[in-house]
Order: C-alpha cells, then sequence, then structure tokens
C-alpha cells in the first residue's frame, strides 16, 4: 500500500514539473548597422559600421599619421585580405569617399574632427578612427628695418606665419648677440646700443596658435659691418672777418677718430687733418664763387662728404 502511494506521488510530481517549462522562444538574429557607403554594393557583400578601431577575419587597417593635422594627408594601411575592395572614409559620421583610394588628402577635415576609415565587410573587415589634431603655426619669413644695420641702429623685425587652421598667431622672441641670448632683449625691437661693430646679430622667434608653439625660426646670424661717418656740421653762412674758419663735426657709432682733407678748395685754404678745422685767410682771396669739398674717412676707410659754395664779393 505504502508503495503505490509512493509511485503515485512521483509520477504527479514528475508531470508537474513537465507541464510548469515553457520552449523558449526563437532568437530573433541581433540588427546589423547600416552601411553609409554608396547603394551600389551587392546584399552578400555589404560592409557595416564596425566599432572603432575593430578588425574582422584576420584584416586590420590603421590611419597614418596617427595625430595627423588638417594639412595631413591620410592614409589608410591595410592589413590582410578585406571581403570588399571599397575603403570608406567619413568625416563626424559623414560619407567623403567611397572607393578604393587608399588616401584622404584635403578632404575638408579641420581641429577636433573625427576621421573614420572602413574597409570590407562585417567577417572580413576593419575600422579605424583618428581625431584630426591642432596644426601649430609656423614661420615662414621674417621681414626686418631698417634695410642696413649698423650699431646705434634699432633693429625690428616683422614675422610672416602660417596656420593650418586659420588661427591668429602670437610671437615670442629672443635676440641672440655674438651667439649668446639675453633674456632681457625679448621684443621685436632690438636696440641699437646693445651691439657694436663686429657683433652677430640672431633673433629667434617661436610661434603660438594658443593651442601650441610651432617650430623655432632661427634667423641668419647677421654681422654687424663698419658704418661709414656722416658729417653732423653746417658751413658759416657767411663771412664776418679776413679769417674764414669752420669746424669740421662728425657722427659715427664706430669710431672717434678720423681723417679729413680737402677734395677742392680755394688757393690758400686749409684743413687740419686730425681735428677738422677749416682755416682760409681772406686778405689776398680773389673774389669770386668758390667751392669747397670736404672729405672724412673712418680708420676702416669708410667716407663721407660735403660740399658748399662760398662768394666773395670785389672790394670797393
Amino acid at each position: 500500500m505504502h508503495l503505490v502511494r509512493f509511485v503515485t506521488f512521483a509520477l504527479c510530481l514528475f508531470i508537474s514539473i513537465a507541464c510548469s517549462e515553457e520552449t523558449p522562444a526563437p532568437q530573433e538574429p541581433a540588427p546589423v548597422s547600416q552601411p553609409t557607403a554608396a547603394a551600389d554594393r551587392s546584399a552578400d557583400s555589404n560592409p557595416v559600421a564596425l566599432p572603432a578601431d575593430q578588425s574582422t577575419g584576420g584584416v586590420s587597417v590603421r590611419i597614418i599619421p596617427e595625430n595627423p593635422t588638417a594639412k595631413d594627408c591620410l592614409r589608410a594601411a591595410i592589413q590582410g585580405v578585406p571581403g570588399r575592395s571599397a575603403v570608406i572614409w567619413t568625416i563626424n559620421g559623414e560619407t567623403v569617399s567611397t572607393n578604393s583610394d587608399n588616401e584622404l588628402c584635403n578632404g575638408g577635415y579641420h581641429r577636433g574632427d573625427q576621421v573614420t576609415v572602413e574597409v570590407g565587410t562585417r567577417d572580413q573587415g576593419a575600422r579605424a578612427s583618428v581625431l584630426i589634431a591642432n596644426s601649430p603655426p609656423r614661420v615662414i619669413d621674417i621681414s626686418s628695418t631698417p634695410a642696413e644695420i649698423y650699431a646705434g641702429t634699432d633693429i625690428s623685425v616683422i614675422p610672416i606665419a602660417e596656420d593650418a587652421d586659420g588661427d591668429s598667431v602670437d610671437f615670442a622672441y629672443q635676440w641672440l648677440i655674438n651667439g649668446v641670448a639675453d633674456p632681457l632683449l625679448a621684443r621685436a625691437t632690438l636696440p641699437g646700443n646693445r651691439f657694436t661693430k663686429g657683433d652677430t646679430v640672431q633673433v629667434l622667434i617661436v610661434p603660438n596658435d594658443f593651442y601650441d608653439d610651432g617650430p623655432t625660426y632661427e634667423s641668419f646670424a647677421q654681422p654687424i659691418p663698419n658704418a661709414a661717418p656722416r658729417i653732423t656740421s653746417q658751413p658759416p653762412q657767411g663771412i664776418t672777418s679776413l679769417d674764414y674758419r669752420y669746424q669740421v663735426e662728425v657722427s659715427d657709432p664706430d669710431d672717434s677718430q678720423f681723417s679729413f682733407r680737402l677734395a677742392e678748395a680755394p688757393e690758400g685754404m686749409t684743413i687740419d687733418a686730425s681735428s677738422g678745422l677749416i682755416e682760409w685767410s681772406l686778405v689776398e682771396a680773389r673774389p669770386g664763387t668758390h667751392t669747397i669739398a670736404i672729405i672724412v674717412s673712418d680708420p676702416d676707410g669708410a667716407e663721407a662728404a660735403q660740399e658748399y659754395t662760398l662768394t666773395l664779393a670785389a672790394s670797393e
């Protein structure tokens, strides 16, 4: 009797468990992302959008350079055999090229854009992305004033820069005298009293577009030549006595001693070769118009000249 009851209980328990289990519903296939390339792809080889920097079927791709700027050409370096030859380039999710070209140049990308390349199919393909980095500015040339540089003359430079992103560019300057940098000489203008004849002058310029410094521009090391003397005095405008005197005065940033001579002068007029003092006794001077031409030379042979005329009226 007990055995019959046990068998009946076990049978009912088995039937209850079996009836409570449901047959699982069939799984629907996972949705496939739609490709962004042109619609001429065949149904059995359609590329699909893969997660960034992923690969399948032994295919891999990477974009070179790895940190591109807006001025760089991008190249897809593909390894393996993609399931389809098309190379799809997108910028911020929008397709810009759908052919077999591994390069993308002048693609309209700018700083901060995401550029993605996709090759092949879902089973044999790959995808990679890069962010377009800032393009540092660079100095391509400079102009300077004045055209002729001598000791005592301020030198100013004006950089000419380019920036692929179109940013405004600021500049940092460092002047070098004989190859030595002076932290105080850090402006666009170098004072003329900071160098002398025989020194070399050079400027380093670093451009900056607020994001990055560009490469340092090094100007040519300019030697400072000898400056020619300059006559700064003016001859007397009239004759007030029988002894004519004129002290020639000279300015020169390099030298303080000069040689003077008269290239043309009336008879009896003299000039002191070292001081530049002109003297002329008019007691026996002939009336008329006389031309005086003065030449002054510095120790390096550089010269300056001054020419003027004197008119002596006939005595009554």
